[in-house]
C-alpha cells in the first residue's frame, strides 16, 4: 500500500540554520523508533552510474533544465520550476561532490547522502550543503532519483536512514561550516538572507498541490514523495528539510 507524503521527503539540504528553504528536510511522520540501519555503516559510493545520476541532477537543477530533469527522476512534477528559476539567480554552481550511501536490503535502493558546496554568484565563500535522495532502479534498468509514492518499509527504511549516527556527523560538519562561513563574510550572511526572503515569500504565494491521481492518498500535507526528505536547496536535515521533492540548499533540495 503506497502512502503519501505530507511534503516531499526525499532530499535534504543542509547549509543554512537561517534558510529553512534551503533545508530540505521533510521526513515523514511515524516509523519505528529503533532500527538497524541507524546504526548501519555509511558506505562512499563510487558507482559510476549513480554519481553520474547525481551530478546530471544536480546540473539540470542549476541549469533549470526541465527536459534533462524528467529523465532523472521518477517524477519531475514533483519538482518546483518556480523554485529553481529563483535558486537559479543566485547560484552559481555546485562543486566538490562527495557521495554516501545506506541500502534497503529489502529492495536494493539506496538514500544517497551528497555533501557538496554552493557556489554563490559574485560570493567566493562556498556554502556546505548536504541533500539525502532517495534512488531506485526503473522499469528500464536505470537508476533514477524516486519522488513518487513510498510503501511503508520504505518510509521506515528512510526515517531510519535520516536518524543514523553517521549520517547526523555529516549534518553537523555541514552546518557547523555553514555557520562558520555565515559569521565570517558578511556579503555571504546578507546574500543568504535575502534568499531566505525570497523563497519564503515564493513559498507563501504557491497553490496547494494536486493531489497524484495514482498514489494513494494520504498522510502528509504534500504529493506523495520518497525523495522527501529533502529538495532544492534542503537545510539541516532536513536539506533533504522542509522544503521539498529535491530541494536544494544549506542546511538545507526539491
Amino acid at each position: 500500500m503506497k502512502l503519501k507524503y505530507k511534503k516531499l521527503i526525499i532530499i535534504i539540504s543542509i547549509g543554512a540554520l537561517l534558510l529553512s528553504f534551503l533545508i530540505l528536510t521533510l521526513i515523514p511522520t511515524g516509523g519505528n523508533s529503533s532500527n538497524p540501519v541507524q546504526d548501519a555503516p555509511l558506505v562512499k559510493c563510487e558507482d559510476e552510474d549513480i554519481i553520474n545520476l547525481v551530478t546530471s541532477y544536480f546540473q539540470a537543477r542549476r541549469d533549470v533544465d526541465m527536459e534533462m530533469m524528467e529523465s532523472l527522476v521518477s517524477d519531475v512534477n514533483q519538482i518546483n520550476q518556480e523554485q529553481l528559476i529563483t535558486l537559479a539567480e543566485y547560484v552559481e554552481d555546485y562543486l566538490n561532490f562527495a557521495f554516501y550511501s545506506i541500502e534497503n536490503e529489502d529492495n536494493g535502493a539506496l538514500r544517497v547522502y551528497v555533501r557538496y558546496d554552493m557556489k554563490m554568484k559574485n560570493i567566493e565563500t562556498l556554502a556546505p550543503s548536504l541533500s539525502a535522495l532517495y534512488i531506485t532502479v526503473g522499469s528500464d534498468g536505470n537508476k533514477l532519483i524516486y519522488l513518487s509514492a513510498l510503501d511503508v518499509n520504505e518510509e521506515d527504511f528512510i526515517v531510519a536512514a535520516d536518524k543514523n549516527s553517521h549520517v547526523a556527523d555529516l549534518q553537523k560538519e555541514v552546518t557547523t561550516g555553514f555557520q562558520a562561513a555565515i559569521d565570517t563574510d558578511e556579503s555571504f550572511r546578507l546574500l543568504y538572507q535575502k534568499l531566505d526572503q525570497v523563497i519564503k515569500a515564493s513559498e507563501n504565494s504557491q497553490p496547494t498541490p494536486t493531489e497524484d491521481p495514482n498514489a494513494a492518498a494520504d498522510p502528509n500535507e504534500a504529493p506523495s514523495d520518497p525523495n522527501a526528505a529533502a529538495d532544492p536547496n534542503a537545510a539541516p536535515t532536513d536539506p533533504n528539510a522542509a522544503a521539498d521533492p529535491n530541494a536544494d540548499g544549506g542546511q538545507t533540495g526539491n
